[in-house]
């Protein structure tokens, strides 16, 4: 029941009529003030000047407000609200000097139409105040909850789209290394066993820990040392594999699985396919408002000697497209490709 009171006092017609309702229920109140005569008369003149404070406020509220207030034009609205005024004060003080026994003010004494036109211009401009004051209230509340609906829409969005790319990441990351397992098991089956060792540990953080919008970097960071771990028992015969953590964590949260596209990255593209002996080298520096991650490896070359373009893979993409959402104007990734080298860096500001 109570819901549905609110329901209905949140129709606009039905706040205008609530709101007219009380003044008219003042006036008739007054009326037993009076004698029967001047009682008849007290009503006739009432509702007379409430007729046109009725027009100066509806014309305030449905023609000034919204062509010339609403369009910041506020001289013009100024003038043209004056202009309403006069209007409505001069057309009334005439049909009270047409007819001054019929529509006689109960004011108690004689006033000269100088006095009686004054009380009618202080009385709509007091009228088309409150309503005016009542209006902007109302739009200043419905903006402020249209502001509100929107940020919760945009943050409802946000979280969608978060959600949708950090679970790209888990298939894409996942058979990656699987790929990488069953090529390593057809040729070296020793090692396959401790790759899987490994891989069962990545994905239990995968699976337990990563639910969360925001994990402990040292756990973060544990993850990325087992995949390097994992990737470096691979590579072991081809490559070298490099890791170094600088600086003191103090107790940072961020997001899951954010750098291990890059690092994964590095791995899939930094291993020759010539033979040649390759560095990899990954390297954290976490500090207690920052943390930067620079990577290197050998840049990859295409059979055409052309240098791959990196940039456009689905594990890059998505760490550009998650900055850009959780760090706006609070990260720097830069990626570069010259002399051989491959190189990525990244910059948070925690």
């Amino acid at each position: 029941m109570k819901n549905y009171i609110i329901k209905i006092l949140g129709i606009r017609w039905v706040q205008h009529v609530a709101f007219w309702t009380f003044f008219i229920s003042i006036i008739l109140l007054r009326v037993f003030e009076f004698e029967q005569e001047r009682a008849l008369n007290f009503l006739r003149y009432e509702f007379f000047v409430l007729s046109f404070t009725l027009i100066i406020v509806y014309l305030n509220l449905r023609v000034l407000i919204p062509k010339f207030w609403n369009g910041k034009e506020y001289i013009r609205y100024g003038l043209f609200v004056t202009l309403a005024l006069l209007f409505c004060v001069t057309l009334i003080s005439l049909i009270f000097l047409a007819e001054p026994e019929y529509f006689k003010p109960p004011f108690g004494r004689r006033l000269g139409p100088g006095k009686i036109a004054a009380i009618h211009f202080a009385r709509m401009f007091l009228f088309l105040s409150i309503t005016s004051l009542i209006h902007f209230m109302k739009e200043w509340i419905k903006l402020k909850d249209d502001n509100l609906k929107l940020k919760e829409k945009m943050q409802e969005k946000l979280e969608a789209e978060l959600k949708l790319l950090k679970g790209q990441v888990n298939p894409h990351f996942l058979f990656n290394t699987l790929n990488n397992i069953y090529s390593m098991s057809l040729y070296d089956s020793a090692k396959t066993p401790e790759m899987i060792l490994k891989l069962s540990q990545l994905i239990s953080y995968m699976l337990y820990e990563c639910k969360d919008e925001l994990v402990p970097l040292e756990k973060e960071i544990r993850f990325i040392e087992n995949y390097i771990e994992l990737e470096a028992i691979r590579v072991e015969d081809i490559a070298s594999v490099e890791f170094k953590l600088l600086g003191q964590d103090p107790g940072h949260m961020i997001p899951p699985l954010l750098f291990i596209p890059l690092v994964e990255n590095a791995f899939k593209h930094g291993i020759p396919s010539n033979g040649k002996h390759a560095e990899i080298k990954i390297q954290m520096d976490v500090n207690p408002d920052s943390l930067s991650l620079k990577i290197q490896n050998p840049q990859e070359e295409k059979e055409d000697e052309t240098p791959s373009n990196t940039l456009g893979g689905l594990g890059i993409q998505n760490v550009k497209k998650r900055l850009e959402l959780l760090f706006p104007n609070k990260h720097c990734m830069k990626i570069n490709s010259e002399n051989g080298i491959h190189s990525t860096q990244l910059k948070l500001e925690l």
